[in-house]
């Protein structure tokens, strides 16, 4: 029995490889050639025969020309190497086009003229401000040595999104939690027979499971990732093995928390960008599920932050509806028309993974029942999650023996206008028998959730102009969180369900789902028995770590927390983590004897305003 198990963990292992080897590794090699050849790839690109004109794959360049820099090939970035000036290039070229071919609004609608000219011209000043000062702390005052200093010392080795709180993803109870979700996702959906009535079911379970995948995906190691493309960019037999090998080690960490739950991870794809925004996909060892798992932003990155924060909408229709974020759109779909064409783009990459893996799942657990296929993502991962679960929304055809499930979006900004939103209402609803929802769960105090500035009116929308700087309209269901233990908030119900606003109003069924009790972990195992404590860092790195640890009682990390803005805390992973046991704890207290069972607990939710 032994030697049968270890046979079937080789030959998957093996096939994990030898797929790593065919998508993942494979991005990597085509962006590192085109990046120190760029000529050639150009050159390439298209291969003339005798029959037709055929456009090679995989040998698409994003945005400028990549150039060596220091010995080194720039890596391929949603934001170019002179990012500021480019984002205000941008900014007033979008000013005068639409006051060029639109006049008239200067007469016509004065009010929204002067608010389109200050709000970009003041977002333009606060950028400047924020990348700078960012900067210099980063690059010139040591910042990243020091975020990895208390990495290394005081957060397990874990990124700076999570070493602030290592138990939400290295306890017991969050092990158990995910051991006992994992198969209810697995579960198909129930028929519905009743169109008449809009329900749709939130599983507390669910949410927090899902939720703490999207939190691991940070753990990707960009540095290394960063050097396997290095690596690849020398274009030798002894750099591929070598960049194979650092590739596996940029997502060790994933893989080993991973692997505790009794789940596998795969990296997919790299987004356009290298050290930025991330997709890969989790898949259980013995149940027909998929979850595939967007990475947000990393903190420490301020030139994808000013990417972020761009303003502009590009033409969505070839894969989607509506026009999207142009940051957003342009990282997982190709052929925007904004950048370089691309033949083979991160979308496709998602896609051929799912299937594939769906396909292997499906042989080696003996069925023919599509898997279970659900999407996650935290910050900007939740912009990119919204926009595939759009994507598969609009042509289901596109997954083979798979099932779409619901996509859970934590601390997701806007990310279309008011066309994109009301199609996706159309989609959502098509047919009326369509189970699978977009929950998109916001912090009450989360500053991302309310961002780009939009109306989000129904009786607005018709009205707004496509390129008006608010036409921005949020789509999904959204669950409202709020922390009791928060200023104004003590004696508020803990949670609120509300719809877009070109959404029907849904009879939602919030229910605690696999884990029927609360949730608090208690415990670190950590992934090694020691860590580097000795890892270089500035020289202020002494006086601040003194006055952080006076600050939160003994534990510096708590002080850099406290030292965050409300606004800012809110959005972090952990907090969602709180809000959502917060619901728990609070339909425990109103009704202890349904609480343990998944009855509806929507009774005891008070309806938004």
């Amino acid at each position: 029995m032994t030697g049968s198990s270890s046979d079937g963990t080789d030959n998957e292992r093996h096939s994990n490889i030898n797929w790593r080897h065919s998508q993942h590794e494979q991005e990597l090699k085509n962006l590192a050639e085109a990046a120190a050849h760029p000529q050639k790839n150009e050159q390439s690109r298209i291969r003339f025969t005798s029959d037709s004109c055929m456009i090679m794959p995989g040998s698409a360049q994003v945005g400028s020309q990549p150039k060596m820099i220091k010995g080194k090939v720039q890596e391929p970035s949603r934001a170019t190497p002179w990012t500021f000036l480019s984002y205000v290039a941008n900014t007033y070229k979008n000013i005068f086009l639409t006051y060029y071919y639109n006049w008239t609004i200067i007469i016509t609608s004065p009010f929204k003229s002067l608010f389109t000219v200050v709000c970009y011209a003041t977002m333009v000043l606060v950028l400047l401000v924020f990348e700078n000062v960012l900067k210099v702390y980063m690059t010139y005052l040591g910042g990243e040595r020091f975020f990895r200093y208390m990495s290394h010392k005081h957060g397990q080795d874990l990124s700076a999104v999570n070493w602030g709180t290592p138990k939400l993803l290295l306890s017991d109870e969050t092990t158990v939690l995910v051991q006992t979700t994992v198969p209810k996702l697995a579960e198909r959906v129930p028929e519905k027979n009743d169109p008449s009535k809009f329900e749709r079911t939130f599983s507390l379970s669910t949410a927090q499971t899902l939720l703490i995948l999207a939190a691991l995906a940070y753990e990707r190691d960009g540095y290394k990732a960063s050097s396997a493309f290095q690596i690849y960019s020398q274009a030798t037999d002894e750099s591929l093995e070598a960049g194979r090998e650092m590739l596996m080690k940029s997502e060790e960490t994933i893989r080993n928390i991973a692997d505790r739950w009794n789940l596998s991870f795969e990296g997919i794809t790299e987004l356009n960008s290298m050290g930025g925004p991330f997709c890969g996909i989790y898949y259980s060892k013995d149940q027909p599920v998929i979850i595939v798992a967007f990475k947000g932003t990393t903190p420490t990155n301020y030139e994808e932050f000013l990417v972020d924060a761009t303003l502009q909408r590009v033409d969505a229709r070839p894969y989607l509806f509506g026009a999207v974020h142009q940051g957003f759109y342009e990282s997982l779909f190709a052929n925007s028309g904004l950048c370089k064409n691309q033949a083979h783009g991160p979308y496709h990459s998602i896609l051929a993974a799912v299937n594939y893996r769906a396909k292997y799942i499906q042989s080696r657990l003996e069925i023919d029942t599509p898997v279970q296929v659900w999407i996650t993502g935290h910050s900007l991962g939740a912009a990119m999650s919204s926009l595939l679960f759009s994507r598969w929304l609009k042509c289901p055809e596109d997954l083979v023996g798979c099932e779409l499930r619901d996509c859970y979006a934590f601390g997701s900004p806007a990310v279309g206008d008011s066309d994109f939103a009301s199609e996706f209402a159309s989609h959502n609803l098509s047919p009326l028998t369509r189970l699978s929802t977009m929950w998109r769960v916001i912090n009450n105090y989360d500053v991302v959730c309310r961002i780009p500035i939009g109306k989000n009116s129904r009786s607005v929308g018709p009205y707004l102009g496509k390129m008006d700087l608010i036409n921005y309209f949020h789509a999904g269901h959204a669950i409202h969180l709020i922390r009791r233990d928060k200023l104004f908030a003590k004696d508020r119900v803990p949670i609120k369900e509300y719809p877009s606003v070109y959404q029907p109003a849904l009879l939602v069924d919030l229910i605690p789902g696999a884990w029927k009790t609360l949730i608090t972990p208690s415990n670190i195992r950590p992934l090694q028995d020691s860590y580097d404590k000795s890892a270089k860092a500035p020289w202020w790195t002494d006086s601040v770590e003194y006055l952080v640890t006076l600050f939160g009682g003994g534990d510096p990390v708590r002080g850099i927390e406290r030292l965050c803005p409300f606004f800012i805390k809110d959005h972090f992973p952990s907090e969602y983590f709180k809000g959502l046991e917060e619901v728990r704890r609070y339909y425990a207290e109103v009704d202890p004897g349904s609480y343990g069972s998944d009855s509806n607990l929507v009774a005891y939710m008070r309806p938004e305003k």
